[in-house]
């Protein structure tokens, strides 16, 4: 019997860090083998602000992983995001060898000719560069033009560009712990294979994943990636409004947000009450329900408000005919999905989690694991493995992970969710 293969995702967060390990399965879906989840620290909006805190972090989230799965992680798929990511659209254009039948140095030439053409300053570096789509002599829509005849190639290319300093640091973050990075994956795109369908992505669709330190957009039509944005407001400016301004601790206003948060006022419960730490005083005190979503609401209208300019402004707007689903922490509040509709000119909205999994895709099926679970997608796809074991060894742990997800992850996910939207994940009762 063959070795057992296994590839490994890494979302390094503001909010929280998530490891994924995962096995390819043969009928195209993914196993979950371990799931890993800690406090993120020493990262801010996607950038390392404290190296050993950042390092100490992601440690204890490949660990939490490596001993549910019983695997050691050799080589992970990273995610990155943050405010020094830039994206841009270009096109090259090469003429096809004297046979007249494109090669594959030919396409290599015209996705060259499309990154020479955007401008990269000395500190940055291009991160991806994805081809949406070929045109041969004039004629667009083409995805495979090997072996096809024509005079001149055209190589239309999404390119991604972003601070060398900034990758290079959260590499040597992931390097400390003797995991090689396989490759940087943008968050967006990682998360858009985890939740989005085929046929969303061939009609028109715009991912909104609304996490700790950034609000990440991606665009899709065509099948193909369009369009992609870091907005520099997220979930923390809004933990951070409501620590202000009911005057409690950043992990009060965080829990709050959680269990109680509301996208308006007008979906309390009547005279609901909630009760909060006040900071200086210690003393409880009980506020109505309807001032949380009096707190949100402005600043989740602000964050939808910025997407749209954003949207419009890249010309995208009109692409999304199949709607926009939202996705990470910040976007699960309750009616959520209604503000960003009423926002952004009457689109459906619908929330997204990873799908297209075999065993244990409970353990991942909420937001919190996108990001994570399309970084092993991706690797998945690209056939980059994490390392392989003797099926002899791995077998042997399966029966533990049913109780490691009860006992150890089950816990610490319900911290992360709100229960109105994901009762099954609350812990048993005592």
């Amino acid at each position: 019997m063959p070795a057992i293969e296994y590839v490994a995702g890494l979302d390094v967060g503001t909010t929280k860090i998530c490891t994924i390990i995962a096995e390819p399965a043969a009928n195209g879906t993914m196993d979950i083998l371990g799931v890993g989840l800690s406090p993120s620290a020493g990262i801010r909006r996607g950038v390392v602000v404290d190296l050993q805190e950042a390092i100490a972090a992601i440690a204890d989230s490949v660990d939490e992983a490596e001993r549910m799965a019983n695997l050691p992680v050799a080589g992970a798929y990273v995610g990155i995001t943050g405010g020094h990511i830039a994206a841009r659209n270009a096109t090259g254009r090469v003429h096809v060898n004297p046979t007249g039948e494109v090669t594959a140095d030919d396409v290599e030439k015209a996705v060259q000719s499309a990154c020479d053409s955007v401008p990269v300053e000395t500190d940055q570096e291009i991160v991806h560069r994805i081809v949406r789509e070929f045109a041969i002599d004039g004629q667009e829509g083409i995805k495979r033009p090997i072996g096809m005849s024509g005079r001149r190639l055209d190589a239309k290319v999404h390119i991604v560009t972003g601070t060398a300093s900034v990758r290079e640091n959260l590499e040597r973050c992931v390097g400390e712990l003797g995991i090689k990075v396989q490759k940087f994956v943008l968050e967006p795109l990682a998360t858009s294979l985890a939740v989005l369908t085929e046929a969303e992505r061939d009609l028109g669709v715009a991912l909104i994943d609304i996490g700790g330190g950034t609000t990440d957009i991606a665009v899709f039509r065509t099948g193909a990636i369009w369009h992609s944005a870091a907005l520099p407001v997220a979930g923390n400016h809004i933990t951070r409004d409501l620590a202000q301004l009911l005057h409690i601790t950043q992990e009060e206003a965080e829990e709050i947000k959680r269990k109680f948060g509301l996208a308006s006022p007008d979906l309390a419960g009547g005279e609901e009450l909630i009760q909060v730490t006040e900071m200086g005083t210690g003393e409880p005190v009980r506020v109505p329900r309807r001032l949380i979503g009096e707190v949100i609401q402005p600043r989740l209208e602000e964050i939808f408000t910025l997407v749209g300019r954003d949207l419009e402004r890249s010309e995208a707007f009109n692409l999304i005919t199949g709607g926009i689903v939202l996705s990470g922490g910040g976007s699960q509040l309750l009616g959520a999905d209604r503000l960003a509709s009423a926002i952004l000119g009457g689109l459906p909205v619908r929330w997204g989690r990873p799908q297209n999994l075999g065993k244990l895709a409970d353990s991942v099926a909420n937001p919190i694991y996108a990001t994570g679970v399309g970084l092993a997608l991706q690797a998945a796809s690209d056939g980059a493995y994490a390392g392989e074991v003797p099926p002899a060894r791995h077998l042997s742990w399966l029966p533990t992970i049913a109780r490691w997800w009860s006992e150890e992850i089950r816990p610490r996910v319900a911290r992360y969710l709100p229960a109105h939207r994901f009762p099954f994940i609350r812990p048993p009762a005592p």
